[in-house]
């Protein structure tokens, strides 16, 4: 049965500043670089994984530092990438403190739209497809997929056979592994936002 190791990209400055990335070509900061790199080392406790990236700058940064130590190949998965968040992209969250759209972005996720953006819902669909590829791809092992909080939020949601809503509640931190194993269209949770020694998994 195939694992799928969910990793949320290391950490930018533009997150330490609280500033909406969305897909813009934000680089790692010296921190986020560490962070890919510590875990990278963890993961060589398993058998070389398959390894799929976000094509957004963080996460494919993030994916090639682990690529180098694994001495795997980075798939690039646009299903993977960052929710479009349209007209707020570049901006800081203080600046939507009590604004309608932001209360209904976490109340209401999947159907809430940022102006010119996605809902969860969107990015739930392209999400779960792209792990679907994956699975398609590999009778048994374990598939890495380099992506963003959001996303991961997703797609724990739907395997776990949960609400969008619920799991915004979750913790998703820089260079976190959340690792599920999947048997038809559902799921287990192996662990959640952690740092392990991922020897167990194996």
């Amino acid at each position: 049965m195939p694992t799928i190791l969910l990793v949320r990209h290391g950490e930018t400055d533009w997150n330490r500043s609280g500033r909406i990335m969305g897909i813009r070509p934000v680089p790692l900061n010296q921190n986020g670089l560490t962070q890919s790199a510590r875990l990278a080392l963890q993961l060589t406790a398993l058998p070389a994984p398959v390894l799929y990236s976000s094509p957004v700058v963080r996460a494919r940064q993030t994916a090639d530092i682990l690529a180098s130590t694994l001495h795997v190949p980075v798939i690039e998965e646009p299903g993977l990438s960052e929710i479009g968040v349209g007209e707020w992209e570049g901006r800081h969250w203080n600046e939507f403190d009590g604004d309608p759209a932001r209360v209904n972005f976490y109340r209401l996720p999947q159907e809430a739209r940022p102006p010119g953006g996605e809902t969860l819902g969107e990015v739930q669909q392209r999400a779960i497809a792209a792990v679907e590829r994956a699975r398609a791809r590999m009778k048994a092992g374990t598939a890495v997929l380099v992506t963003h909080a959001d996303v991961i939020r997703t797609i724990v949601a739907h395997y776990l056979e949960t609400d969008i809503q619920t799991m915004r509640h979750m913790q998703i931190g820089h260079a976190s592994v959340t690792a599920l194993e999947i048997a038809g269209s559902s799921g287990t949770l192996l662990c959640l936002n952690s740092l392990p020694d991922l020897g167990w998994l194996q």
